[in-house]
Formats: C-alpha cells, structure tokens, sequence
C-alpha cells in the first residue's frame, strides 16, 4: 500500500472511532447518565418545610424540572388547582371529576363547555378516593365520549348532580393528561421511584413518590422530549462523520504532496549516489527541514562526481594524483556522514511517528551509506588493498526481495519472476553482497526490454544464482570488459557499478561472470552455503 493510502486510512481510522466513541458516550449520556441525574434533581424538592407548602416555590420547581406534581394528604389531592376539573354535587356528596385526560382523549363536533350549576350525567372510573376519571360526560341532552377509556368495565361508576365548581389550572402543563391515564394502572401513592410507558406504549415518564412531612409527594416527569432530540443527534453526528471523513482525505492529500511525495523523492536520490548516479539539479525548493536534506545532498553529489572525474583523468598517470584523490575521497566521506546522519536522524522521527515500509527502507539504505563510508575510511587507515568483510549467514530470497523493493519504482514496466528462486541461507558480508545484487539488478533493468528472471540451480553441489534479463547480447570482446573500472556501453553511466561488485566478489572468493544466452544476457555468481 502506497504511504500516501497509508497516511489517508490511518487518520481516517483514528477520527471515525473518535466519532463512534463520540456517539457512543453521547448515546450513554442521554440514556443513561441524563436520567440518573435528572432522577437526583427531581428529588430535590424545597416546597415543603416544617408541614407547610411554598407555593410560590412549588410552581418554580415545575417550571424548572418540567415535571408535574401531586400532593396528596388525609385523601385529598393538596394542590387540586393544579389540575383541570369539576366538584359535582351528587345526593351522596360532592365528587371530583378530573377533566385533563379526558379533553385529551375527547372526539366531538360539539365544544364542550361546562359552567356552574349545570347538571350532568357522568359515567366515570375512580382513581383516587373520591377523585374520577370520566368515559362519558352528558350534559344537556349532548354526550361526550372519551374513545380511548370508554371501554373499560372496572370501578365504573354513575355520577348525576349539578356542577358546583369547575378549575382551570394555574400552570398550563402538557403532562397532565398523560399523569391522570397512568392513574389507571399504576398505584401512585405507594413510595417508589420508576420509570413506566403510557398505555399506549409509546412515551416512557419517571414517577418519584416520596414520603415528606405527612405528605406524599408524587413527582410525574415525561422522557418524551430527550426522545424528540435523539434524531436531531444521530443527524449531527452522521454530518459530522461524513465531513471529517471529507477533510482527512484533503488532509492526506496535502500531506502526501509537502511530506510524503518529497520523502519518496529522497529515497529515489539516495538510491542513485549510493550507486554512483549523480543528482544534476533539486526539484524541492521549500526551505523547511526536507529542503536542507536536498541541499545537503545536492553538495553531496556534486563533490562526489567531482572527485569522480577527478580519479578517471588523473589517478591513472601518477601516483601523485592517486594520493590526492584517495585524500579527497576519505574528506568526502568524512563530509558525506553529516547528510546522512541527518537523513538517518529524520527518517528515525518519522518512524516513530508512522512505521511504514518506504520510511524503513531509506533508514535502512542511509545507515548501509554511512556504515560504507565509516567502512572505507577504516580499510584506509589498515591497508589500501584488503577489504574488510562482516560475513554471517542470512537469507538470500529476503536479499533479493528487498533489493526489488529498492528499485521498485524503476522497475514498473519489467515484469521480474522470482518463482525458481529457493529460500536458502548464504554465508557473507550481507550488506556488501546487496549492493552487487543492486548493481547487476539495475544493469539489467538498463537494457530488459520487458522481463528478468532470477533463480537458483544446484550444479555438483554448489548453488549458482541466476539473474536474466531479456535485453540485447553484449559484443563477445566486451564479456570480460564490463567488470573493468570506468567501462560503459552508456555514455551517462561512469561505468564503476560492476567493477565495485567485481571486488566485492573477489574479496569473498565467489565465482561470477556473464555470458549471453537464448533469452537475453545472464549473470551468475556461485554462492557459498550458509550453515
């Protein structure tokens, strides 16, 4: 996966369980800490001191809590005037009727409007002692009829007489129809603190009764509202979901173009000094940490190539020449250290941040750069004709998977085919092996035309690595040429790749060469077994 899908997946991974967390907690909030809290708000009355109600401060607290109260005491409903009814006059006594519940539920054509003195019929269901619940109200020949309760058969009972008083409420409260309907299942009365749904089934309310001074304090509050905001929620949080998910993508864009492409770009560079391919000119022109590093290896580049060219016209004549170029090579890689141990020091932040695969790889090959350099300046200080080789045993097939995945930008139009490839382990200097692997590798990706293969054989039990490439053969007097320092058929190469792996080679007594074949060209080099 390219860094830039990496960066994109990861920042969108990371705000969408924000988001789902976000939407969790919020659910649990609202269902699950808001009622508890709203419970402990609602026991908190202050209206009843020392047996005497504060009026004043019961309308405050519903007002404020939104909630409905009842109080009731020696079987009176306290604050009646909270309710809308009528105190009929009946030959056994004076009832009272509760009328909320019951314009709720009333259908008619005809307004029902009740006024002292009239007479009325009322067929109603007790709730309370001597409080009723009417199903049918007659009055002057009219009838009304609630159709949700009308059906019901328990304590029905027969109310005739005349209207001595009819209430209007003092707080005009949407709960207290709902409140009067869950008198017909619930015994509110009994101290208890529950939540219960409607009759319907529909709406979920809190009933709190409490025990206070000799009153019993009944405390009616309807969920109903949290339930009307939980869409307006899920929609803010679906908007929002799909907005951040709109600005990580531009995020990772921005990204990928002023951090990640620039990275790639630096590791494509490093790639060719570390084999001789020099840089002519800096496509980064930001002046931020990434422009110094390009800098710095422009410079490198630059005074490598010189001394380069220096070595190809002078070294050969004199001895005088060679002393100057071996102190001019060992000045650059004292110099060459500072870039790299910069690369070295930015790759490893950004491995701390992001451990990608690309980011691994230029640490990795920028610390093979750096230990080369230390390398060399070490075999100077012993011996100007012995190279000092680091052998151990490793695997050949990771060997050659990992130099693909360095040239794996400049190998897009080749197909490679490692099939015949066996995992076996080889006894060397891995880090030197890799780079004759990555010189013969980018030779034949040079001139393939479309293919290359590598492959092992086993031939009078030694292992022989193959590397093909499908490109033109090379003229019969060039075979033993290439190896030689300074030869290329490629006017833009310097002609030093095969020579280095050449005495890299030798140094590890393995045998190599190159010959042409029916399919192309072949390299070989036989390998010795690891144990």
């Amino acid at each position: 996966m390219k860094l830039r899908n990496k960066l994109i997946l990861i920042l969108s991974l990371v705000l969408l369980v924000f988001l789902f967390l976000e939407g969790f907690l919020g659910n649990i909030y609202f269902e699950k800490y808001f009622r508890y809290s709203k419970v402990l708000q609602l026991e908190k009355i202050d209206f009843i001191n020392s047996g005497k109600i504060d009026y004043d401060k019961l309308k405050d607290y519903e007002k404020s809590q939104n909630a409905l109260v009842m109080i009731y005491r020696d079987d009176k409903i306290v604050n009646i005037e909270n309710f809308y009814y009528i105190k009929v006059e009946t030959k056994d006594g004076e009832v009272f009727v509760l009328l909320d519940a019951f314009l709720d539920n009333l259908y008619s054509n005809t307004i029902l409007k009740i006024e002292n003195k009239d007479l009325v019929e009322i067929t109603a269901i007790k709730v309370l002692d001597n409080y009723y619940l009417p199903t049918t109200l007659i009055k002057n020949n009219d009838v009304f009829k609630d159709y949700k309760f009308s059906y019901r058969s328990k304590n029905i009972y027969n109310i005739d007489g005349r209207v001595e008083k009819v209430n209007t409420p003092y707080t005009q409260s949407s709960l207290g129809d709902d409140f009067l309907e869950s008198l017909l299942a619930i015994d509110v009365l009994k101290p208890q603190k529950a939540k219960y749904k409607d009759v319907d089934g529909d709406d979920e309310f809190q009933l709190i009764t409490l025990n206070r001074d000799g009153y019993k304090i009944v405390i009616f509050y309807s969920f109903e509202n949290i339930k009307d905001i939980f869409p307006s929620l899920r929609l803010y949080f679906y908007l929002k979901a799909i907005l951040i998910i709109f600005l990580t993508i531009l995020i990772g864009i921005i990204l990928e173009k002023i951090m990640v492409k620039p990275i790639v770009n630096l590791s494509k560079v490093s790639e060719k000094i570390a084999n001789l391919n020099f840089i002519k000119e800096i496509d980064y022109k930001s002046k931020d940490e990434i422009g110094t590093l390009y800098k710095d290896i422009f410079k490198m580049s630059e005074k490598l190539e010189n001394i380069i060219e220096l070595y190809k016209g002078k070294v050969s004549r004199n001895k005088e020449a060679q002393i100057k170029l071996e102190e001019s090579i060992k000045l650059f890689m004292h110099e060459v250290k500072t870039p790299l141990s910069a690369i070295i020091g930015f790759s490893d932040l950004l491995l701390e941040d992001e451990h990608t695969e690309e980011i691994a790889i230029i640490n990795s090959e920028s610390k093979r750069i750096l230990k080369m350099a230390n390398t060399l300046l070490e075999e100077n200080r012993h011996s100007q004709s012995e190279m000092i080789l680091n052998k151990k045993t490793f695997s050949l097939i990771s060997l050659i998977e990992l130099s693909l995945k360095i040239l794996e930008t400049e190998s897009g139009h080749i197909n490679i085919d490692i099939s015949h490839l066996k995992n076996m382990l080889i006894y060397g200097d891995r880090e030197k092996l890799e780079q004759v692997i990555l010189n013969i590798l980018k030779n034949a990706l040079e001139y393939a035309k479309s293919e290359i293969k590598i492959y092992t054989e086993e031939c009078n039990g030694e292992t022989i690595l193959f590397l093909e490439n499908d490109g033109p053969h090379i003229l019969e007097n060039n075979l033993d040429k290439i190896w030689n320092k300074f030869f290329s058929s490629n006017s833009d190469d310097r002609g030093l790749g095969l020579y280095i792996s050449s005495e890299i080679l030798d140094a590890h007594n393995f045998k190599y060469g190159v010959e042409n074949c029916d399919f192309g060209v072949r390299f070989f080099i036989v390998l010795k077994k690891g144990i």
